[in-house]
């Protein structure tokens, strides 16, 4: 996992598996997986050197560094309103599983910048119903709830954990 780490903090800025946003089990489905574009290039903005892709393959998005790199991760979006998409993130094939990954993106009005939102646990995280403390890491046990979780802190001005810009969307 440790090899893979520098892709999966990309997208969910997470050095360690430490104070993520998890589940024990996937919560999106193939069946409720959305796919906006085939394939979306993009940047984090305090790495624009970094370019990051995602390709659709089937029912998911592979996610790698770049069309050479062997090494992927799998992604699934789900909608849940204008401009909003929960992400769940798998560890590649060969790599250490610690279960799905999640993050709210919200996409900007014009489509080209994307925030992060609860991808990392806040400091100040109390458990609610459906969202619980697991070690270091939060589980998610209602996606609803992590839902809900998330709009209020987004409604409540959090800052995002990570902010990208897309460079191409086909």
């Amino acid at each position: 996992m440790r090899q893979f780490a520098g892709i999966l903090c990309a997208v969910l800025l997470s050095i360690s598996l430490a104070g993520c946003f998890t589940a024990k089990s996937p919560l999106i489905g193939a069946d409720e997986a959305e796919f906006p574009y085939d394939r979306i290039v993009f940047v984090a903005i305090d790495r624009p050197e970094d370019r990051l892709i995602l390709q659709r393959d089937g029912d998911t998005y592979l996610f790698r560094p770049s069309d050479e790199d062997e090494r992927y991760a799998r992604l699934r979006l789900k909608g849940f309103g204008e401009g909003f998409y929960v992400a769940q993130l798998q560890a590649p094939p060969g790599e250490d599983d610690p279960g799905p990954l999640y993050a709210v993106l919200a996409v900007s009005a014009d489509g080209r910048r994307i925030a992060s939102h609860a991808a990392i646990r806040p400091d100040d995280f109390e458990a609610v119903p459906g969202l619980s403390l697991c070690d270091t890491s939060v589980c998610i046990d209602d996606l609803g709830a992590y839902v809900a979780y998330a709009r209020a802190r987004i409604l409540a001005g959090a800052a995002p954990d990570a902010e990208y810009r897309i460079l191409e969307a086909e």
